[in-house]
């Protein structure tokens, strides 16, 4: 069966869309153009222009007041198409952006000739350049660097006919297919005990056919790239298209046409960014803290599902990255996070829930081994207990002005000897020192004290042949009883033994799958397995190359209610 892996990159300047003032002198009073950044969907109008619809029923009568139109010109076109008076829109920004064009997005029908000025944000122009759209959403390419100021003139129109526009983004978008790529490679790693927070990495090559991503070309489009840039991989496998994940630009080179491409998915991102406002949590619900985290980042593509946002969380979060924070949450609610095969980020509870099989007939080949035997799991958590005396938590030196100071452990009820305190958390607190001379600053408060604790689960008897062997892990969000729940079941996926490796031609299976996998020999059972981490070669016939973490079947299963029953013995029998 043929398969096709390609790539839709969004290059757009994200930023500019928010820090856009429209304004327009030209447009309809029944138009707003504040709206443009909504992307309005707006009905059928019926309006007065020339030749415009047939009186079917099929257009919906025109309103009084209008909600869905962003800008309609105030003047109509005349008969050679041309406007008596200037309809134009003016765009203004506080920062200079860069942007390889504009897509402008009409309704109903596209003006035939406009022009498009450029200018940096003293008002200087920088360029201009007429184009002639020929579709709805027309693409107007002309890259230009650090811009702050843009106007649109829609110049001609076919006759007696106004300009409506209902949208504007800030680039375009690209597809690399197989005429282009040439290698590709897709990384998937999940942990189902969340340990660890991993990212996926997509690496592919293609060739630069016109020179527009090499580093040294001066007006090429990688000046254009953004760390939030978003590129959404597909893999299409007969008639079937399959979503791989939505990625970000890592990193680019380039060695003589052939340009290379490493992206991360959200859960990279989320490695990028500090999460600050950790705080003191008594049973605070996960799906709050998970929702602070994600807004630090900047993300919104993301589910949660029931039990874990339902998950009481207790400890602290110090500053740490969000990748890291969210760790920690997700430890604590026995919670996975997974990007694989979708566009934004889902976290749900991990169970033992067998979803896909790897059967034979697509497998080249398996290679097993036993991983050593745990038969105790231990996990480490804190209290935390607030002084009553008051102490220095911290002083320095600071000049006048605003000042953010970091704190390594945490703190309540803070005070300070210079200037006032704007904002205090239990890590940080954001100092005002009033314009004078250099002061020695101390801020004094109330510091919390951690004890070290631990909760421990064992299995009473071991395996014969085997020795007990301990692993030792830790979280900031845990209680007594939450740790226990934890090492519990931490004990328990660590009884799947069973170390599989397998090559084999990709389907619906993905990092996170519970999944049966077949014996390579008919005479001895299957196996049921955790999927850790999947690497696949998208340009080589989709073959992927899983590890996963399961068991060796010697008894019947059955699955009820989304439960894996074996009988009284799990792991390698």
């Amino acid at each position: 069966m043929r398969t096709e892996f390609y790539i839709d990159y969004n290059l757009y300047d994200i930023t500019a869309l928010n820090d856009a003032r429209e304004s327009s002198s030209s447009n309809a009073p029944f138009a707003n153009i504040n709206r443009i950044k909504e992307n309005l969907l707006a009905p059928d109008y019926g309006t007065l222009e020339h030749n415009f619809f047939v009186l079917d029923g099929s257009r919906e009568e025109f309103p009084d007041s209008p909600e869905d139109l962003v800008y309609f010109s105030a003047g109509q076109s005349g008969p050679d198409g041309t406007f008596s008076a200037e309809q134009s829109i003016t765009i203004r920004f506080t920062e200079n952006h860069t942007s390889v064009g504009l897509t402008l997005v009409f309704l109903d029908s596209y003006p035939i000739e406009l022009e498009i000025y450029w200018y940096d944000l003293e008002g200087n122009l920088k360029s201009r350049r007429k184009f002639y759209p020929d579709a709805l959403m027309y693409f107007c390419e002309h890259q230009v660097e650090e811009y702050g100021q843009i106007k649109i003139i829609f110049q001609k129109a076919l006759p007696w006919h106004n300009v409506k526009l209902q949208y504007i983004k800030y680039g375009t978008s690209i597809t690399w297919n197989s005429d282009t790529i040439k290698t590709g490679k897709l990384i998937n790693d999940v942990d189902p005990i969340s340990d660890r927070l991993t990212t996926d990495t997509l690496t592919f090559e293609f060739i630069d056919e016109h020179d527009e991503f090499n580093l040294g070309n001066q007006g090429g489009m990688h000046k254009t790239f953004q760390r939030r840039q978003n590129m959404l991989a597909y893999e299409r496998v007969g008639e079937e298209t399959v979503p791989l994940g939505t990625f970000f630009l890592e990193s680019s080179s380039i060695t003589k046409n052939i340009c290379k491409m490493t992206a991360i998915d959200y859960k990279g991102m989320l490695a990028n960014v500090d999460f600050i406002d950790g705080r003191m949590y008594n049973g605070e619900k996960a799906g709050g803290i998970i929702t602070e985290i994600m807004a630090a980042a900047g993300i919104e593509a993301y589910t949660v599902d029931e039990e874990t946002a339902n998950t009481p969380l207790y400890g602290t979060l110090k500053i740490q990255t969000c990748q890291k924070a969210l760790r920690e949450v997700l430890f604590a609610c026995g919670s996975m996070i997974n990007t694989s095969r979708q566009d934004g980020i889902s976290i749900y509870s991990s169970k033992k829930i067998v979803s896909a099989g790897i059967e034979r007939e697509r497998k080249f080949e398996t290679t097993l081994e036993a991983d050593r035997y745990v038969s105790d799991v231990s996990v480490k958590y804190q209290t935390w207990t607030l002084e009553d005396k008051i102490s220095e938590i911290t002083k320095g030196i600071y000049p006048a002005g605003t000042h953010m100071i970091q704190l390594t452990s945490p703190a309540a009820r803070m005070t300070t000897n210079v200037g006032r305190i704007i904002k205090q958390m239990p890590y940080y607190v954001i100092l005002e020192v009033p314009a004078q001379s250099r002061s020695e600053v101390i801020i004094s408060g109330q510091k919390y004290i951690g004890e070290e604790l631990a909760a421990l689960s064992s299995i009473e008897r071991i395996k014969s042949g085997e020795l007990r062997n301990s692993k030792t892990l830790s979280g900031t969000l845990l209680n007594l009883e939450a740790a226990q729940r934890i090492a519990d079941k931490i004990l328990d996926y660590y009884q799947m033994q069973q170390i599989i490796k397998t090559k084999y031609i990709a389907s619906s299976e993905k990092a996170g799958d519970m999944v049966e996998i077949e014996n390579p020999s008919r005479k001895h059972g299957n196996f049921v397995a955790s999927i850790e981490s999947v690497t696949t070669d998208l340009t080589g016939g989709f073959i992927s190359t899983a590890k996963c973490r399961g068991y060796y079947k010697t008894l019947t299963d059955y699955y009820m209610t989304g439960e894996i029953y074996t009988g009284e013995d799990i792991g390698i029998i």
